[in-house]
């Protein structure tokens, strides 16, 4: 099942307002803050739950993307969640000469937020966020529907950006659960 498909067609920001009818949604796609601090804002008890961490080719679009030449990287899943409910499903591509040298540390996060990580380094840079939907045909649509037991009843959006930690790329995936919203 991990690491989960996701979608291939991705919008940038500026093109929310033809993709995004709701400013609650909007906000946290557009949002250039840690999710981890947004969904510990929320109250009650925040985690993270770590669902897989596994090597794993990098297809050739995310390699463009990252702008690298590695042929695999750490795929890194894991569920923020408040209380015992899943609010965000994240995904972290990190090339293999990304969890190098002081990066190594990436690679034993375990249920740690790696969004504290990067928005407490002055050395980490973050590029244009770019979204997009989830369907609920999808094996990421199934997962939220089947495993984690939340109905996708209106848009599901997930959104992405590139991150340099000391010059050396990670895609951050986040897709925002409909338990969020409810």
């Amino acid at each position: 099942m991990f690491p989960i498909n996701l979608p291939n067609l991705w919008y940038s920001s500026d093109q929310k307002d033809q993709n995004i009818n709701d400013t609650d949604v909007e906000s946290w796609i557009c949002s250039d803050t840690s999710l981890t601090v947004k969904v510990k804002e929320l109250g009650t008890a925040f985690s993270v739950q770590l669902l897989s961490q596994v090597e794993q080719v990098i297809s050739a679009d995310i390699k463009t993307l990252l702008s690298v030449n590695d042929n695999s990287g750490l795929f890194r899943e894991v569920l923020l969640k408040q209380g015992t409910k899943p609010l965000v499903y994240a995904q972290t591509i990190m090339p293999d000469s990304t969890v190098t040298g002081t990066e190594s540390m990436l690679s034993e996060l375990g249920n740690k937020s790696l969004g504290q990580v990067l928005f407490q380094s002055p050395q980490a840079i973050r590029s244009n966020i770019e979204f997009s939907i989830v369907a609920p045909t999808s094996q990421l649509g199934q997962y939220i529907e089947q495993q984690l037991q939340q109905p996708i009843k209106q848009d599901c959006y997930i959104r992405r950006s590139v991150f340099h930690l000391n010059g050396k790329p990670l895609l951050v995936c986040e897709c925002f659960l409909p338990e969020l919203f409810n």
